[in-house]
């Protein structure tokens, strides 16, 4: 059965946004978008465990490296804090956090239920020096939720709603969550403090992409509402790091390009999922997993060149709803095979760095893989 951009509720707040999330919109047109709402509804079971996982490996490895415990930082890929979506190559992890969030920094980022606007889940990362230290989250369940806020006397995950945009939703919250880094994290009362808003739709799109250079241009998709006719940010940080705000009022090309060389040095990485994730989604919803990432790698990942000149739907035209004009146009279809570079695609889940830039547009083989694996797991190949 297919499944059509009109069986979406129109009262689910992101669903313009719905042509800047290919991965989602083709769960939406296989499965249908309740398969969404349920899988929103069942993933606090594994976003502690999933998140533990990945921040405490972002953590040691950062740890490591700074003690000069990795032989080839430069051959390996980890992820960043802020957020913990973007591969970031080892040996410039922390000059290209320092460089956009500062010396000392925390950033919560608190993520909405696009079905009835609630704050969900929390998580909150710390920084010093460009280093990640220390993360902790707050789950549906918990009673940080249910705290409100002094003056407006709203629930904090009610304060998206009694508010009219994500700007004016962040600042609120500060009013109430930088005092609870600062209880939980009296060392840390003085350092700069940001609130990362974040539909769960945008989440999970750049969660299930497997390029890096498609997950940093769709971060400059989310930010920039203004370019294509939506109400609000997808995803916004409050208040932004001058430096990042700077470079998003670039062009999608441009800003996916600096982006690009800051965090691995324009290099091409196929993103890792860990095995808490992997497990969870085979076994809760074998057929996300099937149509997000096993198809999707047997498709092809766009290579760089792809994602800096793809263009995509027209948003601000009427039509494009009307029609479902949802394809995104990339220069050419020639994608990155797995089999090209000779991976499997279990190897390729647990991510693959590649030495290949913007400026390739040949046939990769086995020869352009610079690693296998993550973080401390990673193999160096060549």
């Amino acid at each position: 059965m297919g499944y059509v951009y009109a069986d979406i509720p129109d009262t689910v707040r992101t669903k313009r946004y719905v042509p800047l999330a290919r991965h989602l919109w083709n769960i939406n047109k296989n499965l249908g978008y309740e398969i969404i709402l349920k899988m929103i509804d069942a993933c606090p079971s594994y976003i502690y465990p999933e998140l533990k996982e990945r921040l405490d490996e972002t953590i040691q490895t950062a740890k490591e490296i700074i003690d000069g415990k990795v032989k080839d930082p430069l051959k390996m890929i980890t992820y960043t804090l802020f957020p913990p979506v973007i591969s970031i190559r080892g040996d410039l992890g922390q000059g290209a956090m320092k460089l956009l969030f500062g010396e000392s920094l925390d950033t919560t980022f608190v993520t909405l239920n696009d079905y009835n606007n609630e704050i969900f889940f929390i998580l909150n990362g710390h920084s010093e020096d460009g280093i990640p230290v220390d993360w902790w989250v707050a789950g549906p369940d918990d009673e940080l939720l249910q705290r409100r806020h002094i003056k407006l006397g709203f629930k904090i995950k009610e304060i998206p709603i009694k508010t009219t945009n994500l700007t004016q939703a962040g600042f609120k919250l500060i009013d109430v969550l930088k005092d609870v880094r600062n209880e939980r994290a009296p060392q840390w009362a003085t350092s700069s403090y940001l609130i990362g808003m974040v539909y769960g739709t945008g989440m999970a799109n750049i969660l299930a992409e497997r390029s890096n250079w498609e997950a940093l241009a769709n971060i400059w998709d989310g930010v920039r509402p203004d370019v294509y006719g939506l109400p609000d940010f997808w995803f916004a940080f409050i208040p932004w790091p001058t430096l990042l705000k700077t470079l998003t009022f670039m062009s999608r090309r441009d800003f996916t390009l600096r982006m690009g060389g800051l965090t691995t040095g324009s290099q091409f990485a196929i993103q890792s999922i860990e095995e808490t994730g992997e497990n969870w989604l085979k076994n809760n919803f074998p057929e996300i997993w099937d149509v997000s990432f096993v198809k999707q790698m047997q498709e092809g990942i766009p290579m760089p060149y792809h994602t800096i000149d793809c263009k995509l739907p027209d948003t601000k035209k009427k039509e494009t709803y009307r029609d479902t004009l949802f394809e995104w146009k990339y220069p050419d279809r020639n994608f990155l095979k797995l089999e090209e570079i000779g991976v499997t695609l279990e190897e390729a889940v647990r991510g693959i760095f590649l030495d290949i830039d913007h400026e390739f547009k040949g046939r990769p083989d086995a020869s352009k893989i610079i690693s296998m694996g993550t973080g401390l797991k990673m193999k160096v190949i060549h």
